[in-house]
């Protein structure tokens, strides 16, 4: 029998082939369709109104509605998009509605003013997001030119207003938001941050739970005004109008904080409206009582006057004996009952945070939630959303069809040299047995 050494180059031929089949394996199997999966440098989205309600047939014959969204997928140039809400955009809005009533639009539950939408991608890995009230923009995110846009007919001068419930239900709303927006950013490092402003702010309350209180406390009112002005008290009916009037200090202080940003991310501003209510009433009547008193008391100190002073003290008197239990039972009688209509008719939060299962953060100024715990309807108002971000990782050194390819190449070239070498080699000597 004859048997052959193995030579080194024999060794290197198996290797290199090995090798080389391999690398050409490889190359097949690399997908092209790779690269539509691959990380980008950096994104962010600016998004006005997002809503479950906004279904794709909406969405994909009104672009704008899916917001402002900026890719940078190579580093090749800053990104950045203002998209303003065109026409049809706004014509997709209109057309929603939530159970019998239109969401949006001029005889809509919320109207939009002078609103826009923004993104920035940047080449350094970092990204900046914007929508809402395009005053806010320069504060927010340095950039003071956003498009703005109208959906509606907001009061005058505000970036939002909101009408809920009516004054023949239990509770009306009306709110109207002078600045409303939120930003969002990602810094190079991968830190993500979030802002939104909420301020200007009015509440107007009505409904039967208010007019039954009001249809005890105003005719004690109108009888101990009309005395006092003509002595010159210059007072007026606070609540002349069946409405109770609402700043959102108001509302900050039922909630025992000193500002709007000191509430805990997702608080439901709504949620202090009853008791701001009852502070409201008790602070307006004690106000006329107390210049009442106090303008019988100086009438009383001048011998022309005491007469009128005398009357006016009696009328103060008259006044309280309705006025002090309709104070006291002001608890049970609307901030109880108002707290109920208003959970179940709707629900206000305020600086919504979430973090995306993929990493991207968004950060949402106010969601409106309507029927109980939202659930006819809830609607995001002024998101902005970053990353994630890859960073200059996500830049392409070589797509992914040309790394295939020179896979393949460099397999086949292994080979090639391989053989070449193989000839060229001194045979082995034969050992024969």
């Amino acid at each position: 029998m004859t048997t052959r050494s193995s030579t080194p180059a024999d060794r290197v031929w198996r290797t290199v082939r090995a090798a080389g089949a391999v690398a050409v394996a490889a190359a097949l199997l690399v997908p092209a369709t790779s690269a539509q999966a691959a990380a980008v440098v950096s994104q962010g989205t600016g998004r006005l109104v997002q809503t479950s309600l906004l279904g794709t047939n909406v969405l994909d014959n009104a672009v704008a509605l899916r917001g402002a969204r900026a890719v940078n997928t190579d580093a090749s140039g800053d990104v950045t998009v203002d998209q303003p809400l065109d026409a049809s955009a706004i014509a997709g809005l209109v057309g929603l509605s939530a159970g019998s009533t239109n969401l949006f639009g001029t005889n809509g539950i919320i109207q939009l003013g002078a609103v826009g939408q923004y993104a920035q991608a940047r080449d350094d890995g970092s990204s900046s997001a914007f929508s809402g009230a395009v005053s806010a923009a320069p504060s927010l995110i340095g950039v003071g030119t956003v498009t703005p846009s109208t959906v509606g007919s907001p009061t005058a001068n505000q970036s939002a207003t909101l009408r809920l419930g009516s004054s023949s239900a239990p509770v009306g709303l009306g709110v109207d938001l002078g600045v409303l927006a939120a930003s969002a950013q990602q810094a190079t490092d991968g830190t993500q941050t979030g802002q939104y402003v909420l301020s200007n702010a009015g509440f107007t309350v009505d409904g039967t739970v208010v007019s039954g209180v009001l249809g005890v406390v105003n005719p004690a009112l109108n009888t101990l005004i009309a005395l006092a002005n003509t002595s010159g008290a210059g007072l007026s009916n606070p609540f002349s109008s069946g409405k109770i009037q609402l700043t959102l200090d108001d509302l900050t202080a039922a909630a025992g904080v000193a500002s709007v940003n000191d509430l805990p991310p997702g608080t439901d501003l709504l949620s202090y409206v009853p008791q701001a209510v009852g502070n409201k009433i008790t602070s307006q009547v004690n106000g006329v009582l107390n210049a009442a008193s106090a303008l019988a008391t100086s009438l009383q100190g001048n011998f022309l006057t005491a007469a009128a002073g005398l009357a006016l003290q009696a009328a103060v008197s008259t006044a309280q004996a309705t006025l002090v239990p309709a104070l006291n039972a002001l608890n049970s009688s609307i901030v109880a009952p108002l707290s109920t209509a208003i959970t179940q008719l709707a629900q206000m939060q305020v600086n919504v945070k979430s973090t995306g299962s993929d990493g991207s953060f968004t950060q949402t100024a106010l969601r409106l939630g309507l029927g109980p715990a939202g659930s006819i309807a809830s609607v995001d108002l002024a998101s902005a959303t970053v990353g994630p971000n890859a960073g200059q990782l996500a830049v392409p050194v070589a797509g992914p069809e040309s790394l295939a390819l020179a896979g393949g190449f460099v397999g086949v070239a292994a080979i090639v040299l391989a053989g070449l070498a193989r000839r060229r080699r001194t045979p082995a000597a034969a050992v024969r047995s």
